[in-house]
């Protein structure tokens, strides 16, 4: 209605501007006179116009055509001669101005029409079918404090025949899942009993054979002295394979269950630390330990074996070098590293690393001992990496996440000061 208002005003001063330009060229009241009353003529609706003067009498020229009452529009403009003040008729205006009042209210019943439609088939299709489907889940979990509401829209008995198929199939899911969890408790059980009896029908023969060996006295001859050395070796390597195989197969039948408690690294750092000692002395490994000062839950018995299979892989790996054990704390986890300064892997010894029987450069035994240190870090929950340059040395890095105990420390985070390998 503003934009037809303008419109009008517009329309209305734009044919004063023409009533006023022609009398530019007019001079002496009869030719103004003329040139108004001609352009006024060509100018509908503009009815009457006025042209006040300063030196003469205002000059009033009439269309003839009547404006009701109320409805004149009425424009003012400078001219030359004197101020010109038209009147048109608005009527038009009106009408249309009216016009868009009716389409207006006509647009606002069609809204509310469509309001009060949307919020009814919302109420019947929708809302109605969510509360009787909320009323019938409140019966089913809480019985005694809900009662059952009977409905008879088909939307709610198929809600209602939907919730007690789910009901029936949470039923048999849960059967299934304790039937399941009966099963896997029964073969855990069934696999456990065979890795035990597979032990002690390999372990007997095999210390008996130790014994026997080790009371052999070969005497001053050389080659059964070999031969006697290559035999104690030989069941040094089986017992060992023996061990490997058995623990594997205890992880992968899930018969290994970790039970965390709170410790510090230097408990784990020490003890291991006595078991390695002597063959880093055989073979000129220097060990350095950092980081025992953080506190950590965890499995002690098998963060143990971890850091023991990691130590002496690295110290079989570096004759003569430098092995460095370090543990550092980053945000709720602990990471522990095991650097050396060996021969290396290549690219492709990386990514075998923790498969079973990869053997690495310059180890005598199967292969068994990193995939081993894999399945602790799964049981533990944590992740194993390495990174290693040939000829420039190994990282091994595990990470448990959420492992970490109490504040971070100071000395944590200064772990990095330590000397180049």
């Amino acid at each position: 209605m503003r934009a037809l208002s303008g419109e009008a005003r517009t329309v209305a001063r734009i044919q004063a501007i023409r009533l006023g330009a022609s009398i530019d060229a007019a001079t002496g009241d009869d030719a103004v006179r003329y040139a108004l009353t001609r352009a006024l003529s060509r100018s509908a609706p503009t009815e009457s116009l006025t042209l006040r003067r300063d030196d003469a009498p205002d000059l009033v020229i009439d269309s003839g055509r009547q404006t009701p009452a109320g409805r004149a529009l009425r424009v003012r403009l400078n001219t030359p001669l004197g101020e010109l003040e038209t009147v048109s008729d608005a009527t038009s205006l009106r009408e249309r101005q009216a016009a868009a009042a009716f389409m207006t209210l006509l647009l606002c019943c069609g809204v509310l029409a469509v309001f009060l439609f949307t919020r009814r088939a919302l109420e019947r299709n929708v809302i109605e079918p969510i509360e009787g489907m909320r009323d019938r889940i409140d019966a089913f979990l809480h019985p005694r404090r809900s009662t059952t509401r009977e409905h008879s829209d088909g939307e709610l008995a198929t809600i209602d025949a939907l919730l007690d198929e789910l009901v029936d199939l949470r039923r048999r899911h849960d059967m299934a899942m304790a039937d399941a969890l009966r099963q896997r408790l029964h073969d855990i059980a069934r696999h456990t009993r065979f890795i035990e009896q597979v032990g002690d029908h390999f372990r007997q023969p095999l210390q008996a054979l130790a014994l026997f060996v080790a009371g052999m006295q070969p005497g001053e001859d050389l080659r059964q002295r070999a031969v006697l050395g290559q035999m104690r070796t030989s069941l040094t390597r089986l017992n060992e394979l023996l061990d490997g195989l058995l623990a594997m197969a205890r992880f992968d039948a899930g018969a290994v269950e970790p039970h965390a408690i709170d410790l510090i690294t230097s408990d784990l750092f020490v003890r291991e630390r006595a078991a390695i000692d002597d063959d880093a002395r055989r073979l000129g490994v220097d060990i350095h330990w950092r980081g025992g000062r953080i506190p950590l839950h965890s499995d002690a018995t098998l963060l143990g074996e971890l850091i023991h299979r990691l130590v002496s892989n690295a110290v079989i790996s570096t004759p003569n070098g430098r092995v460095l054990v370090a543990a550092r704390r980053r945000g709720d986890a602990v990471r522990l590293e095991v650097r050396d300064n060996g021969m290396g892997l290549e690219p492709t010894q990386q990514e075998r690393v923790f498969e079973e029987f990869t053997r690495l450069p310059g180890h005598a035994g199967y292969g068994i001992s990193l995939a081993v240190a894999r399945r602790i870090v799964d049981t533990l929950g944590g992740s194993i990496g390495v990174r290693s340059s040939p000829g420039r040395g190994t990282l091994f890095w595990v990470q448990l996440d959420g492992a970490a105990v109490g504040p971070p420390l100071k000395a944590a985070s200064m772990l990095s000061r330590h000397p180049a390998l």
